[in-house]
């Protein structure tokens, strides 16, 4: 019947959240009560006898220190991480709520209030109290609540007074309890929904968060939502175009489903290369997937890197192929220079790059023979002492003119 999560962390996490938030109120109580105790003990002299003065002080100056050190326990991570610290404060104030109870209940002939009306008021603000006191621990505050009752049903038993009187008394007392515990209940139950749809709406902002990081860096993402124009330059980028060889005809011989099947696997095998080797996907373009190695999302790789992740690729797309008989090939250009990276648009957009750059890798690209990898000059001079290549080619790219390419020896 009392409320609680099923997973013992959340519940964890709920208690120290509602603690925290509900802290300034306990404090607010607290120092009610602090200024109640101290005004009524600068008033008690001028209308109770010294015996009953000491009486009451000797139960009201405990019972403001006793709130003075909860006041101050709520600026603890003790108070918040120790919920069971309410017990044992709540349960320290019964008894001291008992001794200013027989301390004012001996001036009655003063108040015109008897013990058992002190008793059942005094008793009642404190079951008030402590409903909001026992803050995320409904559980223990019934059983306190409970306890409180069954003493206060033995004291009405012991008492030497008629039933009728007895009956109104305990009627009265079972009123404060029900309503305290209804509140302390109703406190937890809607702090409860209302953290659980926290956590909900945290997780699915995480979500998207992450979809979006998928998509966008993170700093990017951020100067988005900061209206920022999103404008890059880079000197010296790495640009790998990797392209599957006879998609056309592949595409005629494999059903929509093995085909996209087939897309999906290559393209997680660049997936896994660009987070092995810290390249940047940008995008894939029909069946071509376009990386950056040095850009905007990848700071600090170079070539190096680039050519890590070309030969990666390669030689799992060979496994497959060897595994699933399939007549699949990739091929694979890389070029580095400059290159201008950016955001344009407001539906689907991604972190893209431009320049001259791209549009060579993807020439290199229609260079390179079936499995294999061909460089720019400037990449060749990049990686000449790390990588083996064979003798310059000039051969006319599309739209460059007459440029000079460098095959990649995978095999040395």
């Amino acid at each position: 019947m009392l409320p609680r999560f099923d997973d013992p962390e959340v519940e964890k996490s709920y208690v120290t959240h509602e603690r925290l938030a509900r802290v300034p109120g306990t404090r607010f109580l607290a120092g009610v009560g602090i200024v109640t105790l101290i005004s009524y003990i600068g008033f008690n002299p001028m209308h109770f006898p010294i015996e009953g003065v000491l009486q009451y002080n000797y139960a009201a100056g405990p019972f403001v220190m006793l709130l003075v050190v909860l006041f101050a326990l709520t600026f603890t991570e003790f108070y918040i991480d120790q919920p069971w610290i309410d017990v044992v404060i709540f349960t320290i104030m019964a008894v001291i709520m008992v001794l200013l109870i027989e301390a004012l209940g001996a001036q009655s002939e003063i108040t015109g209030i008897t013990r058992f009306g002190m008793a059942v008021i005094n008793l009642g603000i404190l079951l008030v109290f402590a409903s909001v006191g026992f803050v995320a621990t409904s559980r223990y505050y019934v059983a306190w609540a409970a306890l409180l009752l069954v003493l206060y049903i033995a004291f009405l038993m012991q008492a030497d007074r008629t039933l009728v009187n007895k009956v109104y008394t305990f009627t009265n007392f079972a009123t404060y309890f029900t309503f305290a515990c209804f509140v302390n209940l109703d406190i937890d139950r809607r702090a409860r929904k209302t953290f659980a749809a926290q956590e909900a709406l945290e997780e699915e902002r995480a979500k998207t968060e992450e979809m979006l990081h998928n998509v966008l860096p993170a700093d990017v993402a951020d100067r988005l939502r900061r209206d920022e124009v999103i404008a890059d330059s880079f000197s010296d980028v790495s640009v790998v175009f990797v392209d599957i060889v006879g998609f056309s005809k592949l595409s005629r011989k494999l059903s929509p489903g093995h085909l996209v099947k087939l897309l999906n696997t290559v393209f997680g095998f660049a997936d896994e290369a660009a987070k092995e080797f810290n390249v940047e996907k940008v995008k894939t373009i029909g069946d071509a997937y376009l990386a950056v190695s040095g850009g905007r999302a990848s700071p600090g790789t170079d070539a190096e890197d680039a050519m890590r992740f070309a030969k990666a690729v390669i030689a799992n797309v060979a496994a497959y192929a060897a595994e699933t008989r399939l007549d699949v090939q990739v091929r694979v250009g890389i070029h580095t220079g400059a290159a201008v990276g950016g955001v344009i648009g407001h539906q689907r957009m991604i972190y893209d790059y431009w320049g001259d750059t791209l549009n060579t890798a993807a020439r290199l690209q229609n260079a390179a023979h079936p499995g294999g990898i061909a460089v720019s000059e400037s990449t060749y001079f990049a990686l000449a002492t790390t990588t083996a290549f064979s003798e310059a080619e000039l051969i006319t790219l599309k739209g460059i003119g007459d440029t000079k390419v460098y095959r990649v020896i995978l095999d040395a």
